[in-house]
């Protein structure tokens, strides 16, 4: 696989400004909170739309499950559009285009405008992912940019977790529309705050031999490391925290502990804020250790932990032993996507790694997509048990691949030309 163009020692913005790097680091991060949003605050609507637009949950799920397919699609072109537009513009379009979903979302009257607006939202979601994340690793160098992309990671966890706090206030006080109108505020002041500050810069600059748009693209593909990251991280999707645990917990809860509804909000949201605690840890961690080595450590003790959760599914057991339980759980669940990111960072070349990063969240997001219905089905014919026995594997399989690949990454790949 061609790692560089240029053989020109590359100095990293980290290094050089660490201040500046920060910064980048803090506007970006922003955004990618702004593009949870939609994911934190729609949830709360929908069931009050539900009865009054008439649709129901099979309904429901298939506006979820088409509506992440198309995002999870799209995350895969920006890697070929990054060569023309640059990485800042494309997160300001984002930015604004985000807030504009959630907001026109309050001017839905039925279930097909519904779809489509949401729909609108996550097209405007898809380039964060790829292009946030080639824009980290071409500021941060090795060393830091474990700990980088994990505050990136971390900060829309947050926005994750307050979100929901502010919609719920916000809803009783001045109804779900307008609750959706100034959910549109914070996408253009960040928008703003990106296009002011931050430089534009094409994060790949256009080789002499690339005569077709689509030129190059699949290159990354041509490594084996890179197609084992991408099938690895597709295994590992069955577990992660944000779109299986997040969803199948309050069922596990409710449904089969039988708990209160506030008892299960409360362990919900202990287990969702070591979604922000989680990956800084391990993405400082990640960068002091072998990241590949440290990975598998990580989805081994969510293995672990999540095959612990059988013996509340089979017995009566204290709350106060399934808290502790709970909150090391959601440390290794949320601690180990972050880290996964990273290494596609270490193991491809500058002028690849937008390429890179949209093909591994074109197809690991696609199999996110197909992971909660293979889960459903679990839950449905076999009970809990067996779903944190399947998830638990799942770690399992991805912790064994991480150990015993070869992860070293290319000798030039620290060596290209950035602007």
């Amino acid at each position: 696989m061609s790692t560089n163009a240029e053989h020109v020692e590359h100095v990293y913005i980290s290094d050089e400004n660490p201040g500046a790097a920060r910064w980048r680091l803090s506007i970006l991060s922003a955004g990618h909170g702004v593009t949870h949003m939609q994911g934190a605050v729609l949830p709360l609507i929908y069931p009050l739309l539900m009865n009054s637009m008439g649709f129901g949950y099979v309904e429901l799920g298939a506006m979820l499950t088409f509506t992440r397919l198309v995002n999870g699609f799209l995350q895969g072109i920006w890697g070929i559009v990054s060569r023309y537009v640059s990485g800042r513009n494309l997160i300001v379009m984002e930015n604004v285009g985000v807030g504009l979903g959630i907001g026109l979302c309050g001017i839905a009257h039925n279930f097909l405008e519904l779809t489509g607006l949401v729909t609108i939202g996550q097209i405007a979601a898809s380039p964060h992912h790829p292009i946030g994340s080639a824009m980290l690793s071409k500021w941060f160098s090795r060393k830091k940019r474990g700990a980088a992309q994990a505050i990136h990671f971390a900060t829309a966890n947050v926005a994750t977790v307050v979100c929901p706090l502010i919609a719920t206030f916000l809803i009783a006080a001045i109804g779900w529309r307008k609750t959706l109108y100034l959910f549109m505020a914070p996408g253009f002041v960040v928008a703003l705050l990106l296009l002011l500050t931050l430089p534009s810069e094409i994060l790949v600059a256009k080789s002499k031999r690339q005569f077709a748009f689509t030129s190059g693209f699949l290159e990354p593909l041509k490594s084996p490391t890179v197609r084992r990251l991408i099938i690895t991280a597709s295994i590992t999707a069955g577990g992660k925290g944000i779109g299986i645990m997040q969803t199948f917990l309050p069922l596990f809860f409710l449904n089969h502990l039988h708990y209160s509804k506030s008892v299960s909000g409360l362990l919900f949201t202990l287990f969702t804020v070591t979604s922000v605690i989680g990956p800084i840890v391990s993405g400082k961690l990640s960068d002091k250790f072998n990241r590949s080595k440290f990975l598998s450590f990580l989805l081994c003790g969510a293995c672990v932990m999540s095959l612990s959760m059988i013996t509340f599914s089979l017995t009566d057991s204290s709350i106060g032993i399934l808290v502790p339980v709970l909150m090391v759980m959601g440390m290794f669940v949320y601690g180990y996507s972050p880290v996964e990111q990273t290494i596609m960072s270490d193991i491809t070349s500058q002028e690849l790694q937008a390429s890179a990063y949209s093909l591994f969240f074109a197809i690991s997001y696609g199999a996110s997509a197909v992971w909660p219905l293979i889960l459903s089905i679990v839950v449905s014919h076999f009970g809990f048990t067996a779903f944190f026995t399947v998830v638990g594997l799942s770690y399992l399989a991805g912790a064994v691949i991480y150990w015993t690949g070869n992860w070293t990454p290319p000798a030039s790949s620290s060596q290209n030309v950035v602007s």
